[in-house]
């Protein structure tokens, strides 16, 4: 087989084997989070500081391993924002660009919300500065910090949100990917924004709206992941656009 011919399968494979990548690492994202958000609920009891410290003490590997899994989770989605912008770029590079920063931005903060998740292990401790508070000092002050986390994970969703609806709307006008999928994350993208805001400005709002929340970012993520893995893009039609790009 000659190098030319070689040359022009990877290149009509590659559009194919990126977007089953970003397929597969997505998955991976979504049953990371999932796993550490389990684990986070097995300690963390919201408004009881006391037991939240003990459930902690009793289980600090555990409480670790969950930081560990959504930092992992966070260096996943990085490869699946890469790899989207370089399978939209042809239906739109600014906005492709734009998607991709977005999604940057919110594993940024995700990472830096982290952070506070590791405060309560040095507060906990009772050593260094943190013997100056007294132990329920000390446990008001990790269920603090635990808060905080929220708030940052807040905060991260908005640009996860802001990605969702620009990738929506790119696969719409892509051709090379069924539309629905596009509408579908693009809904599911807004619902974020909207519970990310309806949490920062008046949170018994956002907890009524949790519930409707989730399965509609669920159905819009889980349907294009899992088209990405198994079906990919067209290839013949994300050729034509990114020629004509």
């Amino acid at each position: 087989m000659s190098t030319a011919v070689l040359t022009e399968e990877f290149a009509e494979a590659s559009p194919l084997g990126k977007a089953r990548a970003a397929g597969a690492l997505w998955l991976t994202v979504i049953a990371a989070s999932v796993v550490a958000v389990v684990f986070q609920s097995r300690l963390v009891v919201r408004d009881d500081a006391a037991l939240t410290a003990n459930n902690i003490a009793a289980s600090e590997s555990l409480f670790r391993l969950s930081v560990v899994v959504d930092l992992f989770a966070g260096a996943c989605y990085m490869g699946v924002t890469v790899l989207l912008y370089v399978l939209l770029k042809p239906a739109g590079r600014s906005l492709s660009l734009f998607a991709a920063f977005s999604g940057l931005a919110g594993v940024v903060v995700g990472a830096a919300a982290a952070l506070l998740r590791l405060a309560p292990l040095v507060l906990l401790g009772g050593a260094g500065d943190a013997a100056a508070f007294t132990p329920t000092q000390q446990q008001a002050l990790a269920m603090t910090a635990l808060k905080l986390e929220g708030s940052g994970f807040n905060v991260a969703m908005v640009y996860f949100g802001l990605q969702c609806v620009s990738v929506g709307y790119l696969i719409v006008r892509s051709t090379f990917l069924p539309r629905v999928l596009g509408v579908l994350l693009a809904v599911g993208g807004a619902s974020y924004v909207l519970s990310s805001f309806a949490n920062i400005l008046s949170p018994p709002v956002g907890a009524l709206l949790f519930p409707f929340i989730v399965p509609t970012a669920i159905v819009g993520e889980g349907a294009l992941t899992l088209w990405l893995l198994f079906k990919g893009v067209n290839v013949e039609r994300w050729r034509e656009r990114a020629v004509a790009s």
